[in-house]
């Protein structure tokens, strides 16, 4: 039986080029990270795609782009990947339909790695039409689990891929790190960042965008205007001994921070009481606390005393959706 081809509509923000880098390195595999061109087809795109003057005049035949990205496309049997990214621009590009008519043996799954109500179209302004997404596609994922029952879509968890990265050059490890804007979370981090240096631990604190009157002055949290790039926050963890967690939204699932402890074989402490019933939960890896009281200090100050590599790597790699995705459409998909 031929195996289908699979098409990547990805996402060009840098921690998802790092998340889906098995994707883009396969050669079986094509990956699409945006659909705007280099040069001056962009600056004539950025002009017909503009949301302040669609709000004002829709502009008409952005679809036409859809050609311009699939130009190289060519099979019956392709099984189509997209992301949010692509899903939050559908009313104007109206991707899913031009594949349905261009391509009618394909197979589409469109895939959130976000909450589906925090999705807004970028030119109706609205939340994204999950009705519209679902009359074109074969399967529909959500990355959250409690999302995926509210609105009755398939669940899998967001995967990322092996990452080779160079700590920052430090004599020693710190003990826990944490990059984050406030979002509430500012006097919480002070009483932690206290109560370590009480305990000898060294902390690497990032709060962005803090406005300076509400800035508390504590030696191991650095204020900065604004967020450092994703490859110097992974070599930040990879210096780090634990990394802190502190969620403020409603999503339960597994985040990012979670597949970056573990594919860099660092540990987690977090507020996200609902990774215990995940698959990937081990407490030699993950600590939880609701709050400081039950902060678990000898976890942070423990040494890292992985066997190699932390198990849950292979669980977590871009191959898993693919399996999951073939398990549920009963096709085979190439991969390297």
């Amino acid at each position: 039986m031929k195996k289908y081809k699979l098409v990547v509509f990805g996402d060009p923000w840098d921690v998802f080029q790092v998340a889906h880098r098995d994707w883009i390195d396969d050669p079986n595999v094509t990956y699409i990270s945006t659909f705007r061109p280099g040069g001056l087809l962009g600056q004539l795109q950025r002009l017909q795609f503009n949301p302040k003057i669609n709000s004002i005049f829709k502009i008409p035949w952005k679809s036409c782009w859809n050609r311009y990205c699939l130009r190289e496309i060519r099979g019956e049997k392709l099984c189509f990947l997209v992301t949010g990214y692509w899903l939050r621009h559908e009313s104007g590009i109206q991707l899913l339909p031009y594949l349905r008519r261009h391509y009618p043996e394909s197979l589409i799954v469109c895939y959130f790695q976000d909450l589906i109500n925090t999705n807004i179209d970028i030119y109706s302004h609205k939340i994204i039409d999950l009705n519209h997404i679902k009359k074109y596609s074969n399967l529909l994922i959500s990355y959250d689990r409690n999302d995926a029952n509210k609105h009755h879509t398939l669940y899998h968890p967001t995967v990322f891929s092996p990452i080779a990265i160079n700590p920052i050059d430090t004599d020693d490890l710190y003990d826990l790190y944490f990059l984050g804007y406030d979002k509430g979370r500012l006097p919480l981090l002070i009483d932690i960042c206290h109560e370590a240096k009480k305990r000898n631990l060294r902390c690497k604190f990032m709060m962005i965008r803090v406005p300076k009157e509400k800035r508390i002055p504590c030696e191991d949290i650095e204020y900065i205007d604004e967020s450092i790039s994703y490859y110097e926050n992974l070599r930040y963890s990879a210096s780090s001994r634990c990394i802190l967690e502190i969620l403020q939204q409603t999503a339960t699932s597994a985040t990012f921070r979670t597949w970056e402890t573990i594919m860099l074989s660092r540990k987690l402490i977090t507020n996200n009481m609902s990774i215990t019933e995940s698959d990937i939960y081990d407490a030699k890896y993950i600590s939880v606390f609701h709050n400081l009281t039950d902060f678990d200090w000898s976890f942070v100050a423990s040494n890292n005393n992985f066997p190699g590599k932390n198990p849950f790597q292979d669980a977590i790699r871009p191959k898993a959706l693919v399996h999951f995705i073939e398990e549920q459409l009963q096709i085979d998909i190439e991969q390297a």
